[in-house]
């Protein structure tokens, strides 16, 4: 069964249309059920009907002209329940409705399942049988797999009949991985390289010296091409993310990389060309095959250098990226390098086919500060020049939107640069609310920690400094000195102010590149304090930089991330009590002096949760890191598109762990922060602030409109909203409660467009 299947997906693929592609598959999947019948309905949302689109066993006069009503049939009632209907007597069924135009009288048996895509139903699979027939297990499976297979064609080929209409009436919008928020405006520019890695056809050379002189050529100019491009991307993005183009850099000069390309010209006879993109090829199918997150995403990297370096041996010149006007950037694969040749200036937005939250390219525009989607089906050829719309808070993308649409888009932005503005000018004021509680609003850093006086003074401190960012742009383990001089530079700046420091967190979706973990679920394994505390070398290595470079300033905390268990804290005091020692005794006889710093330990895993009060010993205050704590409670990966919209920071069951947290903190005596995205929320900081938090952490962009809410807030409002809150048993009924309390207050500008439409609608 599985080369049948096999062999029905291929000849799918190869089909040059969907009609076509349907065909196939109804024809081979009757010949392979052995049934009497195999038919595709395809849903017609705006008519509210399925529509009759391929068939092998109906009347073939049927096919694009019989259509059956949303709530009518079986085939309705298989796309309502969107679940799988297996029926031995169809007939008998009371939602069985006959259809004399397709000749189904003799059909008794029904096997019917949803093509669904994005949680939308697209269409309905059926096979038919005369004889009275229970479909086993089998069968089932073997149909849900093709239904499924059918959905990506179905979606693509429905966007592109939407683009190809003279006059489309109706706007398209597609969901995809938000990676980066904002909203933009403008028309698509489609990038393709000039020359994939597969087009590329092999060659041998009867000159190899000629090319490995023209590899040593082409090698210099795209390091120069990149040199360029950091030193124009300086200039808008702190320099901290520089370190991405040095990785390119380093795979230009990696030996075992370069020296693998001259000997398949000089010892092989390939061309340099042909050698580039063999040893590519290896190189790429290695990292795609890793299980880190991480190291998969560098596969792109090296394809990006190795096309640059084609395009620099088959093409003189680099190309020219000229716009008369603002675009919204469509690749198939965005890169780092790419984003960075763009004018910045035109540059209001990204979209890649592929890529993950943790792509170079993401983690760019985030810091450049423009909208981005990921991982969305897209008939690029046909989208260039298109307008579009782009919600990265969301991951939506609208294709030639209604002017309605366009109206509501251009008012959020106009909304959210008026506020803005506002925020803006109460920035340096302290985050106090209206009948004065006071609020600590501290800053999340690590890849571009701003040491700009205007932001210091923005942030009541560093509540969270990610210290993996150093590790994972570096192409080894940075010494203990690198580490003190990084950390006394920011320690120095906030001397007037707290920074808690987050001891090295990698592993899951963070691995390093140059110390792989290869691991079937890395998000349960060797991650955080676990990595750490296995190499107390590392560990020790780190602590001891940080009380270094906190000498005679006083204002370093240290907090451990991944902490599932006491006996972590317990082993990682013993080694803080080592350290310390170690650099007393070192720092004592030259008139020096380290105060012993607090340690903390990050609420993430939920097995926390249910020892706190045995912890509180051991620990001086916690944190809440609830990305992570939301994720494992959910069990769901917010970086999987698929599940992605699973993930719900405002789930019953997050908020009441939430609750519970901050109540045995105030019981245990110790302090609680929160570091997560729920933080850096104008809902959630609400409903934090209710439930008794004062100290949150989160991203630079975050600070200024948290603290604009928090000083519009009175708490003594907020109480009664969360006891009726929490007596919710869904997210929604509990935003809803929150929105409207924005609302009153005159701040719903700051809710992304869908929280808002909720309310309104």
């Amino acid at each position: 069964m599985l080369t049948t299947l096999r062999q029905i997906v291929e000849g799918m693929t190869q089909a040059v249309s969907l009609q076509d592609a349907m065909k196939v598959l109804v024809c081979q999947t009757r010949a392979a059920m052995e049934v009497d019948c195999c038919s595709v309905y395809l849903a017609e949302p705006q008519r509210r009907r399925y529509r009759l689109a391929a068939t092998d066993g109906l009347a073939q006069a049927a096919v694009g002209k019989v259509a059956m009503p949303f709530d009518e049939g079986l085939v309705g009632l298989v796309g309502r329940r969107e679940e799988l209907i297996n029926l031995a007597d169809a007939p008998a069924h009371p939602n069985f409705k006959y259809l004399p135009e397709v000749a189904e009288d003799e059909f008794n048996s029904f096997l019917g399942v949803p093509i669904m895509q994005q949680r939308q139903v697209l269409g309905v699979l059926v096979v038919q049988q005369r004889d009275s027939r229970q479909f086993d297990e089998g069968d089932e499976s073997f149909l849900v797999t093709l239904a499924a297979q059918l959905a990506a064609r179905v979606l693509h080929a429905e966007t592109r009949g939407i683009l190809q209409q003279a006059e489309p009436q109706l706007h398209r919008t597609l969901k995809g991985l938000p990676v980066s928020g904002g909203v933009a405006i403008a028309r698509a520019w489609v990038w393709q390289p000039k020359m994939e890695l597969d087009q590329v056809t092999l060659k041998k050379s009867d000159d190899p010296e000629l090319q490995v002189e023209l590899f040593n050529q082409a090698m210099l100019q795209v390091q120069l091409d990149l040199d360029a491009m950091a030193l124009r991307f300086r200039e808008s993005v702190n320099p901290d993310s520089m370190g991405i183009f040095e990785i390119y850099q380093h795979l230009l000069s990696d030996p075992g990389y370069v020296q693998q390309i001259e000997a398949e010209i000089l010892e092989e006879g390939w061309t340099a060309s042909s050698a580039v993109r063999r040893v590519s090829e290896r190189f790429i199918a290695q990292f795609a095959a890793m299980n880190d997150a991480y190291l998969r995403e560098r596969a792109v990297d090296v394809r990006d250098v190795a096309q640059r370096l084609l395009s620099r041996l088959v093409h003189s010149q680099i190309e020219d990226f000229d716009f008369d006007e603002p675009v919204i950037l469509l690749a198939a694969e965005v890169t780092a390098s790419l984003l960075a040749e763009i004018p910045r200036e035109r540059l209001v937005g990204m979209v890649s086919l592929r890529g993950a939250v943790n792509s170079h390219a993401a983690i760019l525009a985030r810091a450049m500060g423009i909208p981005a989607v990921m991982g969305i089906e897209l008939p690029l050829a046909e989208l260039d020049h298109r307008l579009l719309v782009i919600d990265g808070n969301c991951g939506e993308l609208v294709i030639e939107p209604a002017q309605a649409v366009m109206d509501e888009y251009r008012q959020l932005i106009q909304q959210a640069k008026a506020f803005s503005d506002l925020v803006g000018a109460e920035s340096h004021l302290a985050a106090e609310t209206i009948d004065g509680e006071r609020m600590s609003v501290l800053l999340n850093a690590g890849l571009n920690v701003d040491t700009e006086n205007a932001v210091r003074d923005m942030a009541d401190g560093i509540g969270l400094y990610r210290t993996e960012i150093p590790f994972m742009l570096h192409d080894r383990f940075p010494s203990e000195q690198e580490q003190t001089s990084r950390y006394r530079e920011i320690l120095s700046h906030y001397a007037d102010r707290p920074v808690c420091m987050r001891t090295l967190d990698v592993g899951g979706d963070k691995p390093l590149p140059y110390f792989p973990i290869v691991e079937d679920n890395p998000f349960l394994g060797w991650r955080g304090i676990r990595l750490t505390l296995d190499h107390p070398e590392l560990f020790l290595a780190q602590l001891k930089a940080m009380l270094r470079a906190s000498e005679h300033l006083d204002n370093l905390s240290i907090m451990l991330p991944m902490v599932s268990s006491l006996s972590e804290v317990q082993a990682a005091r013993r080694l803080l009590d080592q350290a310390w020692l170690e650099i007393s005794e070192e720092l004592g006889p030259k008139g020096g002096s380290v105060r012993y710093p607090m340690l903390g330990a990050m609420i993430e895993v939920p097995s926390i949760l249910y020892i706190l009060p045995e912890m509180a010993p051991y620990v001086d205050f916690w944190s809440v890191g609830s990305n992570d704590l939301t994720q494992y409670l959910l069990a769901v990966d917010r970086n999987n598109a698929r599940v992605s919209a699973l993930y719900d920071a405002f789930h019953p069951a997050v908020i009441r762990v939430l609750k519970q947290v901050v109540e045995t903190a105030n019981a245990q005596g110790k302090p609680v922060s929160i570091c997560g995205e729920l933080a850096g929320d104008p809902l959630g900081v609400l409903i934090l602030m209710a439930m008794g938090y004062r100290r949150f952490s989160m991203n630079l962009n975050n600070l200024a409109r948290i603290k604009y809410v928090i000083r519009r807030t009175n708490l003594t409002e907020l109480t009664p909203l969360l006891e009726l809150g929490l007596k919710q048993n869904d997210s929604a009924a509990l935003k809803e409660l929150f929105v409207g309390y924005l609302e009153r207050i005159g701040l719903s500008g700051l809710l992304p467009r869908q929280q808002q439409r909720k309310v309104t609608a």
